[in-house]
């Protein structure tokens, strides 16, 4: 019997990628903490588009024109400090809690949160190390 392996991609599916990037950029926008950071952003559905797309790669999904992602180079201006990563997380670790199976939303939450992690300690630390 062979034996393949499921990519997070397949297991959650793009549309309900699209629809918890939807909600979660919902919870950030009205969040008083957080909500200024996206008010520079003209075209949002773009935006989570483009988010949603990043994510679907990142979790080993393959598209025709994947999204180029710069993250450190989009953050760093903003002037992020290590609250706002943390309630940042509280917030993904609610949405997907909301909309996906456990499992699948702790599988998630630990790649967000190595993303966290290396945001904090160039963004925030300006540590490239």
């Amino acid at each position: 019997m062979k034996r393949t392996l499921q990519p997070l991609c397949d297991k959650i599916g793009h549309e309900r990628i699209k629809a918890v990037i939807h909600a979660f950029y919902g919870k950030l926008r009205s969040d008083a903490q957080l909500g200024h950071f996206f008010a520079h952003i003209e075209d949002f559905s773009a935006h989570e588009a483009r988010i949603s797309d990043f994510w679907y790669t990142a979790m080993g999904g393959r598209l025709e024109h994947p999204p180029q992602v710069d993250m450190v180079g989009k953050h760093f201006p903003l002037g992020i400090q290590d609250a706002d990563i943390d309630r940042w997380l509280e917030h993904f670790r609610a949405t997907t809690a909301e909309h996906l199976e456990p499992g699948l939303a702790e599988q998630w939450v630990f790649m967000a949160e190595g993303i966290a992690g290396r945001l904090r300690q160039i963004v925030v630390h300006h540590q490239l190390r």
